[in-house]
Formats: structure tokens, sequence, C-alpha cells
């Protein structure tokens, strides 16, 4: 398995598995994904916001995607990508489990607003939603996790499936941004594996917000989808896209 073309693969098929499966979202759902979302990316916060090194290679990763807001770029020609300084292998950003899967369980059981019926529903779709993932992804590997949801936040937003180029390029972006971070080097095997997680079922439920929202013509999925999108390229890309 290739896997750098192994990300797109995952964006195109999130939402037809869990479609597959029967998944949708549900009255009184929607602000729980909204809160995981939330959560991620607090856990991220340490891992993108305090490195001013990287602050040029997420303008020119923004870019490369198409999503740098029209008007605000650093100068009036469309400037090139600039070329990632250090590549790492990509089993850099491998980590070990410490066990089974654990955030299906906890990301069910903080849900507000389901009963009890519906968490257990949620637990299923949250295995579902890694399942499917490292059927297709690298499995274990954070830069393919971050690249995941930022793939996805990119789709949602731009309405265009990921290039190859694209998901190539978040992969490696992640991988080399992960290994230059110190406060990656401090994450024991167990927030790698909740944080890793965390990312791909939030990646997935925000594909699987997006296309019900458009599916059913439901204003208030579709601007969730759009501000949780929002929220990821704005964090990981340094992208307002507002």
């Amino acid at each position: 398995m290739r896997f750098m073309n192994s990300t797109r693969t995952c964006v195109v098929l999130a939402v037809l598995l869990l479609a597959g499966a029967g998944a949708t979202i549900a009255v009184g759902q929607g602000d729980s994904y909204t809160r995981m979302l939330s959560t991620t990316m607090s856990a991220t916060n340490s891992l993108f916001t305090a490195q001013t090194a990287v602050i040029q290679q997420r303008k020119s990763m923004a870019i490369a995607a198409g999503v740098w807001p029209e008007g605000t770029g650093p100068t009036t020609t469309a400037p090139r990508p600039q070329p990632i300084p250090q590549q790492y292998p990509i089993m850099a950003t491998d980590f070990k489990p410490v066990s089974g899967p654990i955030m299906p369980d906890r990301l069910a059981d903080a849900a507000t607003g389901v009963d009890a019926a519906g968490r257990e529903t949620m637990r299923k779709l949250f295995r579902q939603a890694l399942t499917s993932f490292e059927g297709g992804a690298r499995k274990n590997n954070m830069a393919n996790a971050f690249a995941f949801l930022t793939a996805v936040a990119l789709q949602v937003k731009t309405g265009s499936e990921p290039t190859n180029a694209q998901t190539d390029f978040l992969i490696a972006y992640f991988n080399n941004i992960l290994v230059g971070a110190p406060g990656y080097r401090t994450y024991t095997g167990q927030q790698l594996q909740m944080l890793y997680e965390s990312l791909v079922i939030t990646g997935n439920m925000l594909a699987l917000i997006d296309a019900q929202g458009k599916q059913t013509n439901d204003a208030n999925l579709k601007a969730q989808a759009g501000a949780m999108s929002q929220a990821v390229l704005k964090q990981f890309l340094g992208v307002d896209t507002q």
C-alpha cells in the first residue's frame, strides 16, 4: 500500500462507508461533535501555535492547497510554495498503541443530549470510523491522521476532493512539522493514541455532517460543517477562510 495516496482514498470512502452502515447525525448529536472538535483542537494547540518557524510553511501549504483567501496573499503575484526544509521518513510519526481503541468509548460517554441508545450508536459509529480509516491509510501514524482531518476540511471548504499531490504534500508537511515540534516528543504512547483516534473520528464525523447537510439541505448541519472545517484549517494550516 502506498501511504501517500491512501489519505485521499480515505476522504472519499469516509462518507460512503459510514453511510453504508446507516450512519446519520441524530437530533442533539451535532453539538457533541462540535465539542469533540474543540477538544481535539485544544490537544493539538501546543504543537502548532508556538512555532514561529513554521508560519511560512503554513502559508505555502495553504497556497498549494488553493485555500488562501483572495486578496490576503503576501504578494500580488501567485507565490510558489516553499520547499519543506527537512524531510523525515514516514515511520518517524508512527506510534505503538498501548491498548485497543480508547476514544470511541470516551467520546460517546462524554456526549450530551443523547440517550443510552444514542450513545451506543455513537460508540459503534466511532469504532467504524477508525476501522474504515485504517483499512486504507497508514495505521497508527500521526501524520496520516492529521492529514486526513485536514483533507476532509479542505473538501468541505472547497467542495472538491483533494488531489493526490495535495494529500502527498499534507502527509509530508505534518510528518515534518510533528517530528520537528519539541512538544511532540513529550507525548506518551497513550496520549499519541488518543490524539490519533480523535483526529480520525473527528474527520469522519465532519465528512458525515457535511454529506448529510447537503443531502437533506439542512442549513444547520451545513453551517456546522463549515465552521468545523474553518477551525481545522485555521489551526493546522494557519489560514482564516472566513
